[in-house]
């Protein structure tokens, strides 16, 4: 694919840019620009924090497959239960192999800091009913944590920032100069968080909007925060769903510390009763969470933020890739499985890094079993989609599988490795090095055959529902009628040291700087349906998240990038000091960063399409590409790939509403959406959305 030459500053590619700041002391950091930036610009691999001495230690040298997979503790909410507490905290758990700590002096030997829900890591998975309302008390219990000099906040990024921190950065960073006095240190106030749980059909207050963030005891609160206890109707189909940290400008840093678990939604009305069954009754359904990590030669969590790339954020990477992958909350563990169907729930929890995963025997390098993906993001779809070799079952960070594999058919004694190939970034960047991030656990086959194995096999071609999915999808497509269309990009903003931002539709989080956008943008009537057409024009793909909703893929088309940059960029007004006070001008006719899109958002004429942006019709070349067999279900997140436009059918409905059936203006759900806060979409990369790569939505009557 060319270069993007809106960024093309010096004339250095983006593989290049990768590749000289590839790899430093087993610390792996990736760039997302496409321009390039000088030579002499170019820094090297940040390799520790900057505020306590460490020593990265090298993905190579931990020992592999030492350990048993940890199976996460489970909350039985599946009938009406008093409201939960469940505390985020600090502790120590032995996240690589316990022999690791047994040298270390106190009080490393007690194993790695890290930061749960529920004293565990990952969190408890919370196991609800459909139909069964759930209320929990978020309880921040993260008071003066060792593990907050490992992890620096970065306070020139737009966050959470408490006000007793007397913090004032926003105000007084100057674009493209490096921040002075507080602004250039570490935050090291109180620790603020929220709880999102990903992919729920949630009222706004319950949501976990990034700006209703709170610190511990509630002494410094958002503001949007409405309430300390959540209330989770779960009124939508049965699927797998996930809780994690989502607080402004810190995700990244909060969920790399450990704030994640799974959420699962149990739902007999359209879920087969003969499933591989669960714990405490027989362990053949797992919830796998996979994320990569870096450690230090103590055992503690290395998140690199030095020296900077980026001289207005020094403390910010534009994307985590880590060195070792951690399965579970353990680093390369193993799984023995007997000779019959297991159902995972696959989760990449990871900041940045995608997976594309095969299963191979260790010994003879051979196919293992087929991957039967039965569930998407939002639950289970009419069919299932068999993966099996050559084919890998791709996850981005964010998104979920629910999936069998049958080891049936192989005897005792059988070594399963499941193996990832994704390059990162993805999907242009560096392979996998096979020694590490290349693997990610492994399976040992166990015990004898069952006589006969009761569980329902995918590869009949039976569905794993007992009633069929909704077919949204289809209603918006010729000859049916038309619905709203917007066409957003996806943009990113390179400056002298590297990465500045990531933007969608080249506006910042509150877009009030930017005047074709002028605040809240994205306003969907409640009940309606709307096609959006993401235009990506950056070189990675991003995984693009809605809240409250799932949606259904249309399909994907390639366009033809340089001539729609140039149609593009033209679109762009000339603008005196922008951003206000900067001094900055721009003559016209070339991009002008988080000005917003270079039209009028709306621009009022009936027919037209909203979003600012040229109309990217003329532009697209070659067939659409329909979604793939395992992306044919509900999704609350999905990859949109750089040169491509990616169509999604959105509706804000229940997802099980009938199709056509809601009217806009109409609301289906058991709350009211309309309410404030709101609700937020944005990539799911940790790293972009923590800097600016979200946006907030509101619902509208």
């Amino acid at each position: 694919m060319a270069r993007d030459k809106k960024n093309d500053a010096q004339g250095i590619d983006r593989r290049t840019y990768i590749k000289m700041v590839g790899t430093a002391a087993g610390a792996t950091v990736g760039a997302i620009a496409l321009g390039g930036i000088g030579l002499s610009k170019v820094a090297p691999s940040a390799a520790a924090s900057v505020q306590i001495l460490q020593t990265p230690l090298p993905g190579r040298a931990i020992t592999k497959y030492v350990d048993p997979l940890p199976i996460p503790a489970r909350i039985n909410a599946t009938i009406p239960i008093p409201p939960l507490t469940i505390a985020m905290t600090e502790f120590q758990r032995f996240v690589l192999p316990a022999a690791f700590y047994t040298g270390l002096a106190a009080p490393f030997n007690a194993g790695t800091y890290v930061w749960g829900y529920g004293g565990t890591y990952p969190g408890p998975t919370i196991e609800a009913q459909r139909g069964v309302p759930l209320d929990v008390l978020w309880d921040n219990n993260l008071v003066s944590p060792v593990l907050q000099q490992y992890l620096t906040v970065d306070q020139t990024l737009h966050w959470a920032d408490p006000p007793t921190a007397a913090n004032s950065c926003m105000m007084s960073i100057v674009p493209g100069q490096p921040p002075t006095g507080v602004c250039a240190t570490p935050y090291a106030g109180a620790v603020p968080t929220v709880v999102h749980v990903h992919g729920a059909e949630v009222e706004s207050e319950s949501d976990g909007y990034p700006e209703a963030w709170f610190t511990p005891g509630f002494i410094d609160t958002g503001p949007a925060w409405v309430k300390g206890t959540y209330h989770y109707d779960n009124g939508q189909e049965g699927t797998t769903l996930w809780y994690h940290d989502h607080t402004l400008g810190v995700t990244r840093l909060n969920v790399y510390a450990g704030l994640a678990g799974f959420y699962l939604l149990r739902d007999p009305s359209i879920e087969r009763a003969d499933l591989p069954p669960s714990p405490p009754l027989e362990p053949y359904e797992i919830e796998i969470v996979i994320q990569d990590r870096m450690f230090d030669t103590n055992g503690q969590w290395l998140f690199p933020d030095a020296p900077p790339l980026n001289p207005e954020h020094p403390f910010w990477l534009p994307e985590f890739l880590g060195d070792t992958i951690v399965v579970n909350g353990k680093t390369w563990p193993f799984l023995n499985v007997e000779r019959r169907r297991y159902r995972f729930r696959f989760l990449n929890g990871s900041n940045a890094r995608f997976y594309s995963m095969r299963l191979m025997d260790s010994v003879a390098m051979l196919p293992g079993p087929p991957i039967w993906q039965i569930g998407t993001d939002g639950g289970l779809m009419d069919k299932p989609a068999m993966i099996s070799f050559p084919k890998e079952l791709l996850l981005a960070p964010g998104e979920r599988a629910d999936v069998i594999i049958d080891f049936g058919a192989f005897p005792a004694g059988t070594q399963f490795i499941l193996y990832n190939s994704a390059r990162a970034p993805y999907p242009k960047g560096a392979p996998p090095d096979p020694n590490t991030t290349g693997q990610i656990m492994k399976f040992f086959v166990v015990g004898l055959p069952p006589a006969i194995d009761p569980s329902y096999n995918p590869a009949t071609g039976a569905s794993p529902r007992l009633t069929p999915m909704v077919p949204l999808a289809p209603t918006v497509t010729p000859p049916n009628a038309p619905f709203k269309t917007r066409q957003l990009t996806l943009n990113e903003v390179m400056g002298p040291g590297g990465p500045l931002e990531v933007l969608l539709n080249n506006t910042k989080w509150n877009g009030m700087d930017s005047p074709n956008a002028g605040g809240d943008t994205e306003l969907p009537r409640v009940g309606s349906t709307e096609v959006w057409e993401i235009i990506n024009i950056t070189a990675d793909a991003h995984p693009i998240h809605l809240h409250l909703v799932q949606f259904q893929l249309l399909n994907r088309q390639r366009f033809q990038t340089n001539k729609y940059l140039k149609a593009y960029n033209a679109a762009f007004p000339a603008v005196t000091d922008f951003p206000p006070g900067s001094g900055i001008n721009y003559p016209g006719g070339v991009f002008v960063p988080a000005y917003g899109p270079p039209m009028a958002y709306d621009p009022g004429t009936p027919g037209a399409i909203l979003g600012g942006n040229p109309d990217i019709t003329p532009y697209l070349q070659g067939k659409v590409t329909p979604p793939a067999p395992n992306e044919a279900g509900w999704k609350d997140t999905a990859i949109m790939y750089p040169g491509e436009v990616t169509r999604i059918v959105v509706r804000w409905a229940k997802l099980d509403a009938l199709a056509g059936v809601p009217a806009p203006g109409v609301n289906t759900y058991p709350f009211n959406p309309t309410l404030a806060p709101g609700y937020v979409w944005h990539c799911h990369i940790l790293d972009h959305e923590d800097n600016e790569m979200m946006r907030p939505y509101k619902v509208t009557t």
